[in-house]
């Protein structure tokens, strides 16, 4: 019974992204949106409830190079001009060694918690009581956590929580006591209130990786002299105090280190003349015990005129011996300073010359290395490059130095020589005389060399009481509660985003585990088969045997219209046939044929045509509950030559509506659908009834409905939104090229709207059979809520609520 003029396929429907569909997507589950995105913001105010709050406060250092008139004067001895680099001085300022003694300055034996409800927070400077460790034996000394606690005015408990049995230890105020490796003693009973507190005892070790990572360093601006500093700790006033620390400590440093060299001058220079002391006073003792032995006040001219002579020998051996003792400081220098060393003497001649250079470039060495420690660490290979280079630098002084020592003997050997041979000279001068000589000449080079060391010493200590440091602080840290984490803003703002972005993700993952289909654009999507109607979802429960005819009991409800719709559309279908032949199939069960036949069937009576419906599933119908007749004779008995039509025709409450039951279940339902007897039936009730409505079971299940497929003039599939999967919407497709068919129509039953699964895609219809064939109504939407009786819209679609109440409004 197919049409005799076959419809001509339309081109397939477009379909773009619609923008505003995606927001009603998203607005269809605000609060889910709201629920995630509300969640999140409590787990960020509950993190930022328990987690500590890290304070930062800065200050900033300032290098130059401060010079007075005294520097200027003993400029090239003991000091040198070096321009500072702040990325080394910032390695400098970081050095264990410096913030070791930064953290001396402050008051860190003891740190004090205090054990809050929700989290413990250190009380330093404040102190609850007072511990004195008396001493401490640091290989058994505990490190970890000592909680006190008051029992009265005189006693109190300590405790170390361990994982087997705590270990408890009484103890009185004011009192010294043994404690795992420590001599305390708790002072200030009446500063412990009853609050739960424990302490920690540190050592300079302890502290250090706190101070290390919380310090930070800068250059202010490009090329400039200035280095902020910043410190950031969970203790604002422990920030401070530790920063300000940090930049005396390293004041001290700069202007220990400029005159470490004068320092190490003084000392040996001390040494020399705790010796020349001791010898110039032995030699002062003989001189005078001569005199007065042997009662000489002054001598004759001749012994004045050798005495000239060796008066100049000795002044030559004295200018020898001091260059012996420049040469010894400036050796000493060498092999002791590592940093930098200073030629304090001037050397005559060429090997003079030569070691001023070898100095000089000595220096500019030791600049360059500690410039590279900054980048580099001691067993690089740059470093250890450098290292020997310093080495072979520092070998040839020393040889030089050598070298010139042995000639400054030679000189000396040689005027000890002239002296010798002029006290042959003297074998004429009397006995006394000469011997008293001897002992002058003795006590001039001592008093000489004496003399020479006092005024080296005098020297270096004015140079040193003249170095100023090359830093100076600029600004103290102040005490801040600048908050560096957790940032409230940031937190609240990263959990605001987080929220959206997992309420989103939520969304887009329950679409796309969504096995099912929802709205009509999606089925367009998936076939190229025309929907002619969107039924919408019964708005009550249906009872097992589907006796509602909502269509007949509300007319004005949004379902019955809905139903008009569909009927309309299938007059546009087999127009040229008087009689109708309407075969309802599905994929499955459940997806509502049944429903749709008999409410189509009853909104077809309603136009006063003449509808007769068969329910042809044979293995499964119930369709005889909905009409409330008996099930003892129908189809089955008919196929099966048992009753003839008149028998199991039977007429309906509604007027102009007969119906025909399945009849028992037979054991070969196929086979009876494909007797000739059915087509018997078909072609006689269409002689008779305007509407052949034949309700036949799922094709996905089974194929009994193949043949009154093929045969009828309209084939309905009924695609159920929310229960039939997305691989149903294929099914007429398949039918239509399988069988060569093209009356294959679809209508999406039960559809409730829920944007949350409908497509993002708007349809468009021109030249398309909507936009062609027959008349389309869409109630896939909210639009128009008010008008009907039952469209009241859900509680959550906020937007649809306000227009349904406005509209409502506006009728009363």
């Amino acid at each position: 019974m197919n049409s005799s003029t076959p419809q001509e396929h339309k081109a397939p429907i477009t379909q773009q992204i619609d923008y505003f569909k995606i927001l009603r997507i998203l607005w269809s589950r605000w609060y889910w949106i709201a629920s995630v995105f509300t969640l999140c913001l409590i787990c960020a105010y509950i993190y930022l409830w328990y987690t500590p709050k890290t304070y930062t406060t800065t200050s900033s250092l300032k290098f130059d190079e401060k010079k007075n008139e005294i520097s200027e004067l003993m400029k090239g001895k003991y000091s040198i001009d070096i321009t500072k680099s702040i990325d080394a001085e910032s390695f400098v300022i970081k050095s264990n060694q410096l913030l070791t003694n930064a953290i001396g300055r402050l008051d860190y034996k003891v740190s004090y918690y205090i054990i809050g409800r929700f989290r413990t927070k250190e009380m330093y400077p404040f102190k609850p009581f007072d511990i004195a460790v008396l001493k401490e034996d640091t290989l058994n000394a505990y490190q970890g956590s000592i909680y006190f606690k008051k029992i009265n005015a005189k006693n109190f408990e300590l405790k170390i929580k361990e994982a087997d049995n705590d270990f408890i230890q009484n103890g009185t105020f004011n009192k010294p006591f043994l404690f795992k490796g420590y001599t305390l003693l708790i002072r200030d009973p009446l500063k412990a209130d009853e609050a739960d507190y424990y302490f920690k005892i540190n050592s300079k070790e302890n502290l250090l990786d706190r101070v290390g990572k919380g310090l930070l360093m800068k250059e202010t601006s490009k090329g400039s002299n200035i280095l902020a500093l910043s410190q950031i700790d969970e203790n604002p006033y422990f920030a401070r105090d530790i920063l300000n620390a940090i930049m005396h400590e390293y004041v001290f440093f700069d202007q220990q280190n400029r005159s470490q060299s004068a320092t190490q001058t003084i000392n040996f220079i001390n040494s020399q003349l705790n010796n020349m002391a001791n010898e110039l006073a032995g030699s002062q003792n003989k001189l005078k015990d001569f005199k007065t032995g042997n009662r000489l006040l002054t001598f004759g001219s001749y012994s004045e005129i050798r005495q000239k002579k060796f008066s100049a020998y000795n002044t030559e051996i004295v200018a020898l011996k001091n260059q012996n003792i420049s040469l010894d400081i400036f050796e000493q220098q060498i092999k002791n300073n590592q940093d930098r060393v200073y030629l304090n003497f001037n050397l005559e001649g060429e090997t003079g010359g030569f070691l001023k250079g070898l100095t000089e470039k000595l220096n500019t060495l030791l600049i360059e290395k500690s410039g590279k420690l900054v980048t580099y660490n001691e067993n690089s290979k740059p470093i250890l490059e450098l290292d020997k280079q310093i080495f072979e630098i520092k070998e040839a002084i020393i040889r030089n130095i050598k070298s010139y020592r042995d000639r400054q003997n030679r000189l000396q050997t040689n005027l000890e020589k002239e002296l010798r041979k002029a006290d042959t000279e003297m074998m004429e001068v009397p006995t006394t005389e000469l011997a008293f000589l001897n002992l002058q000449r003795t006590y001039d080079i001592n008093e000489k060399v004496f003399s020479y060391l006092s005024e080296k010493k005098l020297e270096a200590e004015i140079a040193r009481s003249a170095i100023l440091p090359g830093v100076s602080v600029v600004n103290l840290a102040p005490l801040s509660y600048k908050v560096v984490e957790p940032q409230s803003a940031r937190v609240y703002s990263t959990a605001g985003l987080i929220g959206l972005i997992l309420s989103i993700g939520l969304v887009v993952l329950v679409r796309i585990i969504n096995p099912y289909i929802y709205d009509k654009e999606t089925v367009e999507a998936l076939t190229s088969m025309p929907i002619i109607g969107v039924v919408k979802k019964f708005p009550t429960k249906l009872d097992k045997s589907n006796k509602q005819v909502l269509s007949l009991e509300k007319p004005k409800s949004i379902f019955a219209e809905s139903i008009r719709s569909v009927r309309t559309n299938l007059s546009f279908l087999a127009s040229e046939k008087n009689s109708k032949v309407i075969c309802i199939t599905s994929e499955i069960s459940g997806e509502g044929k049944s429903f749709m036949t008999i409410n189509l069937a009853s909104t077809l009576s309603l136009i006063d045509k003449k509808v007769v419906v068969i329910a042809a599933d044979l293995r499964k119908s119930k369709m005889h509950k909905a009409f409330e007749v008996d099930n003892d004779k129908g189809l089955s008995t008919y196929l099966s030559h048992q009753h003839e039509i008149e028998d199991v025709l039977k007429q309906t409450h509604v007027e102009s509506l007969d119906f025909i039951p399945s009849g028992p279940n037979p054991p070969n339902p196929s086979e009876l659908i494909q007797s000739e007897r059915m087509k018997v039936l078909i072609e006689y009730l269409s002689e008779k009834y305007d509407y052949v409505l034949i309700d036949t079971a799922p094709i996905g299940l089974v194929s009994d409905s193949i043949p009154l497929i093929r045969n009828s003039d309209i084939n309905l599939f009924v695609i159920r939104s929310g229960i039939s999967r997305i691989n149903a919407a294929s099914i007429p497709d398949k039918i239509s090229r399988e069988y060569n068919l093209n009356n294959v129509v679809i209508v999406l039953n039960a559809f409730g709207l829920d944007s949350l699964y409908t497509s993002y895609y708007s349809s468009n219809y021109e030249n398309s059979y909507y936009g062609n064939s027959y008349y389309y109504s869409d109630y896939s939407s909210n639009y128009g809520y008010g008008y009907l009786d039952d469209d009241k819209p859900k509680w959550w679609d906020l937007a649809s609520r306000i227009k349904f109440y406005l509209k409502q409004s506006k009728d009363s």
